[in-house]
């Protein structure tokens, strides 16, 4: 009986011409290849396989790259114990590039002119708010939120839920004397969006717990 598994080079259009479907796909089926189509549409993808496996995508558009980047910059990565041949074997993303030990290379080099880029934005920062300071009231005339005492008070106070304690803002906004410089409706308004940013933390947190607990009982062994 002739071997079915020779190569396909060996075989001639007239050889696979009198092959049934079922035996061409027989033949598609070792070599991986897809099985939809006619018999021309069989035959033609038989005799145009190259049998090569698939070239590696491009290392700048790679998954790859964007993983070891991802782990470059994360200062309690493994990777960065390790050294560029260890790390070239340890995933197998890696090992279809030959070139990779360059690749690492020329990627840390970026990640270090990433880094002092960002610094010397941080500093060019630094110099500009220390040349021109910013105002203590903003353009409506109230102090700025995000430095203000008051942030942290309402984010206390939503907590233990003491807004609820008053029939309007403007009785909670007398309650400290940290929330008296905004108006009314600043302090209103900074109260339901308090609520709401802790209402959401709560799901998220309960929703964190149950998959943790999932998680938990699915590894307890039996």
């Amino acid at each position: 009986m002739p071997n079915e598994t020779k190569s396909k080079k060996d075989l001639s259009t007239e050889v696979l011409k009198k092959k049934t479907v079922d035996e061409l796909k027989d033949l598609l089926k070792l070599e991986g290849l897809p099985l939809s189509g006619n018999k021309p549409d069989l035959i033609w993808r038989l005799q145009n396989y190259s049998g090569e496996p698939k070239p590696a995508k491009k290392w700048q558009y790679s998954q790859a790259k964007k993983d070891l980047k991802k782990a470059l910059l994360n200062p309690i990565s493994p990777l960065h114990k390790m050294s560029a041949d260890e790390i070239h074997m340890s995933d197998e993303k890696y090992k279809q590039y030959p070139l990779f030990q360059t690749y690492l290379e020329d990627l840390k080099k970026c990640i270090k002119e990433e880094k002092a880029c960002v610094e010397m934005d941080d500093l060019a920062v630094k110099m500009h708010l220390l040349s021109f300071p910013r105002s203590a009231l903003n353009k409506r005339g109230y102090p700025h939120w995000d430095d203000h005492p008051a942030k942290k008070l309402i984010e206390s106070d939503v907590a233990n839920g003491l807004h609820n304690n008053y029939k309007s803002a403007s009785e909670f906004r007398d309650t400290r004397p940290e929330y008296k410089p905004f108006p009314v409706e600043i302090i209103a308004k900074r109260v339901n969006d308090e609520v709401k940013r802790q209402k959401a933390e709560a799901v998220w947190a309960h929703k964190r717990s149950k998959v943790s607990m999932k998680n938990h009982v699915n590894n307890v062994p039996v």
